[in-house]
């Protein structure tokens, strides 16, 4: 007993050091020690400072970390890897969470550390029969401290070094046909004409949540006799092609300075078999690694159409990907999903009961439709706009913006050819004619 606990206190500087090298991929930083975590947040807390550390890496080869709660008590649990130095992890965990009573036991395949609180912390780490390696276990049976969580994360990490020179979220995404956009390059609030109901409800269901994470779970502590997240998981835009879905998935990664996963459904699937259903459990779990994004799934419909009729075996093995990837997301690291579909009536039943609300992006009436115009023509006056709007009734956002720009097309080819000097904008008439057409 004497011997280890003299080679625990050797141990406190090496430790320390350990912990210095570690990767700066860590989460959030946690708050004042005195805070506590209920389970599931403190869940999703270990979970994503997982993938951010293993970002790049396949699941497989990142070690697992086991939740529970039972009754009162909740358990977290991970195995170390082969020859990591115990007595610097177990230095580790009383550096972070501050003086505990450590004791040691025979247990079933040799000597147990045992490290516990007045406070209700238990920590057990057990070495296994045949390999030298162990089983690191905290439980306790009240919420968790930040300081706790933060020993679960850095003894983990030590207990798993991984590669650092592995491929990167980003390449990972890009590689499986993702298009990455950086919330720098998103497009102003005001870009997208009209659609102020629309906007209002991507305001209440998207940005708040993610601005202010904080206000959220407050209010859930406080009315759920159960805690569980009340922040979207996932939201659907539906409407027809052309009316703002993904232009406003980058207006709202502007907003929340959130990187945006464009994932067109071609990318997903393809002809070998389980690879498609593979790509897309793959784009959610780098995904979790990003922190702060919104992963998009454009034409959803084409992946999740009703299990009521005949569909392809592929596709429903995609589409049980699907369904269960967004019950296991995670939104208490500031990733949503954002489905977007012009079928939303295809799409199945259980899949839709998944998304937490549905926002409608429908054809642009005619103030709406003047506004786009006003985007796209705005040396036009008031009155050419209204006309211009009247008449393009039934055309979508991306029909006025493709329309404005035949004609600057072929008012550049008109002035060109006419060789003149000066050059003007195109008139009135020339986008009266393209809209009467």
């Amino acid at each position: 007993m004497e011997r280890w606990r003299k080679s625990l206190t050797a141990h406190k500087n090496a430790a320390s050091l350990n912990a210095e090298v570690l990767p700066s991929k860590q989460p959030e930083e946690l708050v004042e020690t005195q805070d506590l975590f209920p389970y599931h947040q403190a869940k999703g807390i270990i979970e994503q400072a997982r993938f951010r550390y293993g970002e790049g890496l396949k699941d497989q080869e990142l070690a697992p970390i086991s939740f529970s709660r039972e009754e009162d008590t909740s358990k977290i649990e991970f195995e170390t890897t082969e020859g990591v130095d115990i007595l610097s992890l177990l230095a580790a965990i009383v550096q972070t969470v501050g003086d505990a009573e450590i004791t040691s036991f025979e247990g079933g395949f040799g000597n147990v550390l045992f490290l516990s609180k007045k406070d209700g912390l238990r920590v057990f780490l057990m070495p296994h029969m045949f390999s030298p390696t162990y089983t690191i276990r905290f439980t306790t049976e009240r919420d968790l401290k930040s300081q706790e969580i933060e020993a679960i994360i850095n003894t983990y990490k030590l207990a798993n070094p991984t590669n650092e020179g592995g491929p990167k979220p980003k390449e990972v995404l890009e590689s499986l046909g993702a298009i990455i956009f950086n919330p720098e390059d998103a497009p102003a609030w005001d870009y997208l004409a009209g659609y102020e109901g629309a906007k209002q409800q991507v305001k209440e269901t998207v940005i708040f949540p993610l601005q202010h994470p904080e206000i959220y779970e407050q209010i859930a502590q406080k009315t759920r006799r159960n805690y569980e997240s009340n922040r979207p998981k996932a939201v659907l835009f539906e409407g027809p092609p052309g009316t703002g879905k993904t232009t406003m998935a980058r207006v709202i990664a502007g907003e929340v300075e959130a990187t945006l996963v464009y994932v067109p459904i071609e990318s997903i699937m393809t002809k070998w078999y389980g690879e498609s259903e593979n790509n897309l459990a793959k784009i959610f779990s780098t995904c979790e690694g990003l922190g702060n994004s919104l992963l998009f799934l454009d034409e959803i419909d084409s992946l999740a159409t009703t299990r009521e009729n005949d569909i392809h075996e592929v596709t429903r093995r995609v589409l049980s990907v699907l369904l269960r990837k967004i019950d296991g997301f995670v939104p208490s690291e500031g990733t949503i999903l954002i489905g977007a579909t012009n079928r939303k009536n295809d799409l199945d039943p259980a899949l839709l009961s998944r998304f937490n609300t549905s926002i409608e992006f429908p054809l642009p009436n005619m103030d709406e439709r003047q506004a786009i115009f006003k985007n796209y023509a705005q040396h036009l006056s008031e009155a050419g706009l209204v006309t211009l709007a009247g008449k393009g009734d039934g055309l979508s956002g991306r029909d006025i913006k493709n329309l404005c720009e035949r004609v600057e097309r072929s008012w550049a080819s008109e002035l060109i050819t006419r060789e003149l000097e000066v050059v003007e904008a195109p008139p009135l008439d020339n986008y009266l004619a393209w809209v009467e057409k």
